[in-house]
């Protein structure tokens, strides 16, 4: 068996590019470089949309690819699946992970850059990263700001791994009730973020920056791409839904939706604010992934470039946070902080998109191909490497 979803390489390259311009245009704004207002409005907010155009893009196609083993082979093996999700995460988060942690005090030391981190806080780090918890250490520790803190995604997906295809073949027979359940759990995470204030001495904000780096929060986005896998597989069963659904016209609607939206365009505060916006996010990214496979989709995005960016966006993903620092450092050095529109708005994000790009791909070819052999071994649904 084997499987390729059309424009899904180059949707997870947007994703990621999503990530860094947002994190390029904060570093921006930490170190006083002034930049044009427009563009710090549209920027905002696009690291929170990539992050969960990841989630709803993993919970579509690890869904599907569990429907379609379920379907042909009669069970899932869940011994396989857990070693394909180690061979994949488990590699370069760990390589990344420990590098970052134990080297990134001695570079910025160089760098003449103070970060008072020391023994404690280093053994504490490299803990909380080897238990893929670095989410929860964020939640409730105040150790790892600025080192791995970019991996607290990365946990949550994997102890979504972790509890996914026990869910999966627990609800195979009733996918829509684990539908509603998950949404249900993730909009109670949030209710909660506002009700609990009244009973005991936190406050709402506090309680949102928990919630938000741990996987109830999530919950929507992941089931949501499970539904619209759902969907999809059994595609046979709707097919006035699959007609009227993905028009050209109305598939042009919602991708302007989607477009204006992701970039703060078209934006309900209040929802904004407490993360219920979630709820929009997942629909409007569930209907990009079915749209994306559509086979009248309007977008064409299956180009050399695309395809390859979209297959190292994890790389991307890991990497592009400590390129965004080190590229500033650079430019602060040749420029300073006076303002130009070539220099900040144009180079500095292509400099630091580029850099990433670059630094991915040869991890990809160097290192991350070596355990993704390993992992097809372990295929019963083959994809690609």
């Amino acid at each position: 068996m084997k499987v390729y979803f059309k424009n899904l390489d180059a949707i997870r390259f947007i994703a990621a590019l999503l990530v860094i311009l947002h994190h390029g245009q904060y570093f921006k704004a930490e170190q006083g470089v002034s930049s044009w207002s427009w563009m710090d409005y549209m920027l905002k907010d696009t690291g929170r949309m990539g992050v969960n155009l990841f989630f709803v893009l993993s919970g579509f196609l690890i869904s599907y690819l569990l429907f379609k083993e379920n379907k042909e082979k009669g069970h899932i093996s869940f011994k396989n699946f857990y070693i394909r999700r180690m061979l994949r995460i488990w590699p370069l988060y760990l390589a990344y992970g420990i590098g970052m942690i134990v080297l990134a005090p001695w570079v910025f030391a160089k760098l003449g850059i103070e970060t008072g981190i020391g023994l404690e806080t280093t053994v504490v780090n490299l803990i909380f990263l080897l238990l893929f918890a670095v989410n929860i250490q964020l939640a409730f520790f105040p150790y790892n700001k600025g080192i791995v803190e970019i991996t607290w995604s990365v946990c949550i997906e994997e102890q979504f791994y972790l509890v996914w295809p026990l869910l999966v073949a627990a609800f195979r027979n009733s996918l829509k009730t684990l539908f509603v359940v998950l949404l249900s759990i993730g909009f109670l995470s949030k209710a909660l973020c506002l009700i609990l204030p009244h009973f005991f001495p936190v406050t709402s904000l506090q309680l949102f920056g928990i919630n938000y780096v741990l996987l109830f929060d999530k919950l929507e986005l992941f089931g949501t791409g499970m539904f619209a896998a759902w969907l999809l597989f059994n595609k046979d069963r709707f097919p006035r839904f699959f007609e009227n659904a993905f028009k050209p016209g109305v598939q042009w609607i919602m991708l302007a939706i989607t477009a204006l939206v992701v970039f703060s365009v078209a934006q309900i505060p209040v929802l904004s604010k407490y993360y219920f916006d979630h709820f929009i996010h997942a629909f409007l990214f569930g209907y990009l992934m079915l749209m994306a496979v559509s086979p009248n989709s309007i977008m064409h995005l299956e180009q050399p470039i695309m395809k390859s960016m979209g297959k190292v966006s994890y790389g991307i993903y890991l990497f592009h946070t400590p390129v965004c620092q080190l590229v500033m450092i650079l430019f602060l050095k040749m420029f300073g902080k006076v303002p130009g529109i070539f220099t900040w708005e144009l180079m500095y994000p292509l400099t630091c998109v580029a850099v990433t790009c670059g630094i991915a791909y040869l991890s990809y070819e160097c290192f991350e191909k070596y355990f993704l052999r390993i992992k097809s071994r372990y295929a019963v649904v083959q994809t690609r490497i």
